[in-house]
């Protein structure tokens, strides 16, 4: 009973340290004052309007959008193409492709910033979207690569055999069979690349240019100054589109879950 109560209080307690600062943000959103304080006396959107009203946040959250679906696009496409090669084939290097694939994940941000940094400059790219669309695909890859791992480890792969004994070619197989068969690891993939590319700032403070800011860095140029609920505004808009995408992820994937079972 003791122990119980226990990992219960201890579990609370996680989820408080987790969830109180991301209440806190929301709420505070709606603060009419312009300092943030608790209790809060006059609830009032006027953030909101603000935030619409400001053109380079604005700016910043469309280039963060654009970097967000490009990269993810590319990445889930690459994370596809490396998951075949390493689930369907054997070839020499396959250990030594795999531990590649997988640094990104291991290496610390500032490390990998650093580093495509000085890379960019030694390819002459200059500092601006290219370079940050490459270092945010970089990120996403390693994730992207491992779901769909797992989601071609668990397709059955009869289906295919079905489909090449009614004379399909692999062309055929792969876009009629596999990647239906796998769509909630590809939209997994794909959800979870674009969340790292929206909030990943530490690689795009090392390649960020005047002409290209993404969302993560223009509101730490605006905490720099002062913390205001404008920045809880953007927060919470995010926190939303975040669960919106989640919510149709999930959808789409129960869809598939439950068709599978009614299949068998």
């Amino acid at each position: 009973m003791m122990t119980r109560w226990i990992l219960g209080s201890f579990t609370t307690l996680v989820y408080a340290l987790v969830y109180l600062p991301i209440t806190l943000v929301v709420i505070t959103s709606f603060n009419h004052d312009t300092i943030t304080t608790l209790p809060i006396r006059h609830l009032d959107t006027h953030w909101y309007a603000d935030l619409l009203a400001d053109t380079k946040t604005l700016q910043s959250l469309w280039t963060s959008l654009e970097i967000g679906a490009t990269s993810t696009l590319i990445a889930t496409a690459l994370g596809l193409m490396s998951a075949l090669a390493i689930v369907r084939h054997d070839f020499r290097g396959k250990s030594l492709f795999m531990l590649l694939t997988v640094m990104p994940m291991l290496a610390p941000g500032i490390i990998m910033g650093v580093s495509l940094l000085l890379f960019a400059r030694y390819v002459g790219f200059q500092t601006g979207f290219v370079a940050m669309l490459l270092g945010h695909v970089l990120l996403s890859l390693p994730y992207c690569t491992f779901i769909l791992i797992s989601s071609l480890a668990r397709f059955d792969r009869t289906l295919e055999e079905a489909a090449r004994g009614l004379s399909a070619s692999e062309m055929s197989v792969l876009s009629r069979v596999t990647l239906p068969g796998i769509m909630p690891g590809i939209i997994g993939a794909a959800l979870f690349a674009f969340t790292i590319s929206i909030g990943e700032f530490v690689v795009s403070f090392f390649l960020t240019s005047a002409g290209t800011t993404t969302l993560p860095i223009r509101i730490y140029s605006i905490v720099k100054v002062g913390i205001t609920p404008k920045i809880n505004a953007v927060s919470t808009l995010i926190l939303v589109a975040t669960l919106i995408l989640s919510a149709v992820a999930f959808r789409l994937t129960w869809s598939k879950r439950k068709e599978h079972h009614h299949g068998r």
